[in-house]
């Protein structure tokens, strides 16, 4: 890590960049809108860039969402005392944040959702374990399962999310954990993990993507590349095609600490759409239908032995991979 790395890393100096930087921003495009709608309109007119005017619609639209969250955490700050209500409003403010911009995107992009397996998301709070292809793909697990339901979910994310003011601020007075990835696996991060399991509250669960990144094939090329002398690491890129292989310092960390708790897998397509900036532009995500499917798997039935849970966790990978393809293939909602 480099010494502007470190610092920048250090909440204080972090914060009085991101915040005035994501204002001032705020303040620009909502002055240039008028400018930013007409040179919008004429570049979507152009078949590689039709999405540009969405797309240009849903960051100024993103950036008033983290602006007013910046400042609702100010008065919630000011406000409340109390830590338990303290806490409950500030998530309240992470739900607001999440459908507001689930909303957004809905409505720019014409996304249609479609869910199966909804059953298993009834019942205890559990420990959630998405699959991972898009940045946007983060709002899944709040808007369709905590919202719902009425639970708090306790995330593991990674450090670089920092950069997001509203992620920055709501998330670190939440008991979350954003790892430094740099340390694949490390020790300390593994700590970090089970602490979560500490203290949860009938109403609490806590989600943490297996993969550790989102998965693309270049990113699985690169990491093929790197790991050529890694036999079991090419023989499971080559056993999950449509997904990363799991970590699995932090899953079985949870799974150590786990006081009880079922897990709850979600696998989804629709999001590869919004996995880079270049297919929003191209419009590669206008009118996607995104399909989620989730299953539970009950605490009782998940292995006590080291080597059985690794069985198990690539056994329920498998799983994923093929309820990502059956996602992949399905007919179109009527």
């Amino acid at each position: 890590m480099s010494g502007s790395d470190a610092r920048f890393r250090s909440m204080p100096v972090r914060r009085l960049v991101t915040i005035p930087l994501f204002l001032l921003a705020t303040g620009i495009v909502t002055l240039l809108l008028p400018a930013i709608v007409v040179v919008g309109a004429a570049l979507s007119l152009v078949p590689a860039l039709r999405g540009t005017l969405r797309t240009l619609l849903f960051l100024t639209g993103y950036l008033w969402c983290e602006t007013i969250g910046i400042l609702v955490s100010i008065l919630i700050w000011v406000r409340y005392r109390d830590q338990g209500a303290f806490l409950a409003a500030n998530y309240r403010l992470q739900c607001w944040w999440a459908n507001a911009l689930k909303r957004l995107a809905e409505v720019l992009f014409q996304l249609r959702f479609e869910i199966t397996g909804a059953k298993a998301l009834e019942g205890q709070a559990a420990l959630m374990m998405p699959r991972h292809a898009s940045i946007a793909d983060t709002i899944i697990p709040m808007v369709f399962y905590a919202i719902p339901y009425g639970l708090r979910l306790r995330y593991v994310l990674k450090q670089e999310l920092l950069i997001d003011p509203c992620l920055d601020i709501v998330g670190n007075r939440l008991p979350n954990l954003f790892v430094d990835r740099s340390g694949q696996d490390s020790e300390s991060a593994r700590r970090g993990v089970a602490a979560l399991m500490h203290g949860l509250g009938a109403n609490e669960g806590v989600l943490i993507y297996p993969e550790g990144t989102r998965f693309s094939e270049s990113k699985r090329e690169a990491l093929r590349g790197r790991q050529r002398d890694n036999a079991a690491l090419i023989a499971q890129l080559d056993r999950w095609r449509l997904l990363m292989p799991p970590r699995l310092g932090g899953t079985l960390a949870l799974l150590d600490s786990n006081p009880g708790r079922d897990l709850v897998f979600c696998a989804h397509t629709g999001f590869e759409g919004s996995s880079h900036f270049s297919n929003l532009l191209n419009g590669g995500w206008v009118g996607a239908q995104v399909r989620i499917h989730f299953w539970r798997v009950p605490f009782d039935v998940i292995p006590t032995k080291q080597d059985e849970r690794v069985t198990f966790l690539f056994e329920q990978w498998d799983l994923m991979e093929k309820s990502v393809e059956r996602l992949r293939t399905a007919a179109p909602a009527t």
